[in-house]
């Protein structure tokens, strides 16, 4: 399983990679956005996204194309890997649906993706909330499907009313829960949370045999993480927040204390002990 960072600031990656962990890098344009004011960064784009790439050394790097049309799509995604190809392993990141105005391609996406797999630029499918989505993006070509998985629960939470918390998320007992208390039926046309979709999707990707690797992003705490884990997904990517969150805990701190405090005289002078 392929365990990646979402982020561009250098010293978070610096960190996941001094740890033996790092199995790629996924960016977009927010991410991007928040390393730079996080770090301060003030160079150019092009040296940012090849120390990046050198961090990750012979793992995925994943930049954004950001077009509605299928030109545009394609020229930027051409542009990025040859201009980044020669200093790691860029992936390029195609919407599943660019489309924000009723006159926009629904479908450039897919036929962008088709167009750089013919060209052997590797591809990654993204904004990906359901699990159709995801199937189609995989018959298009991609090499990745990214599956998000807070932007489903957030969907979810405006339908019955909810705040999710920035470490929130949704699974089926708590959407059920809510449903009952509330009196409220969700849309026929509704999964029920992002996990849920998770694990649809991870199912149909095994029971179809898909060459295409699932990424789940979204991810926004460490309980979260552990069921999509269990779900024996291909890929994961997690905020630099959550990455920190899963170091810390009472247990490991009380255990750490209780062994250390009670190690016997002899057993140090032991470990001490130079010669």
């Amino acid at each position: 399983m392929e365990f990646m960072i979402d982020s561009a600031n250098l010293e978070e990656i610096e960190l996941v990679k001094e740890l033996g962990v790092l199995g790629g890098v996924t960016t977009n344009p927010l991410i991007i956005k928040r390393g730079i004011k996080e770090s301060r960064y003030r160079g150019l784009f092009l040296d940012l996204a090849k120390r990046i790439l050198e961090l990750a050394q012979d793992k995925p790097v994943f930049f954004q194309v950001v077009g509605h049309t299928v030109e545009e799509l394609e020229e930027q995604a051409e542009r990025v890997y040859e201009k980044l190809r020669k200093f790691g392993n860029p992936h390029i990141k195609v919407p599943f649906n660019p489309a924000l105005g009723e006159n926009d391609d629904l479908y450039a996406g897919l036929r962008t993706i088709q167009r750089l797999k013919n060209k052997k630029i590797p591809v990654l499918a993204t904004a990906i909330v359901t699990p159709t989505q995801a199937f189609l993006a995989t018959l298009a070509g991609a090499d990745y499907s990214v599956l998000m998985l807070r932007p489903y629960d957030n969907i979810v939470a405006e339908e019955l009313g909810l705040e999710l918390k920035e470490d929130g998320f949704l699974d089926n007992n708590r959407v059920a829960e809510e449903c009952r208390a509330k009196n409220k039926v969700l849309p026929d046309s509704f999964f029920t949370s992002g996990l849920d979709n998770l694990k649809r999707t991870n199912r149909m990707f095994k029971e179809h045999n898909l060459e295409t690797k699932l990424l789940i992003a979204g991810i926004r705490n460490v309980v979260q993480l552990s069921s999509v884990l269990e779900e024996g997904v291909n890929a994961v990517t997690l905020p630099f927040k959550v990455f920190y969150s899963i170091f810390p805990h009472e247990g490991t701190r009380r255990f750490v204390r209780d062994t250390y405090t009670g190690c016997p005289s002899m057993y140090r002078r032991f470990l001490d002990d130079k010669k």
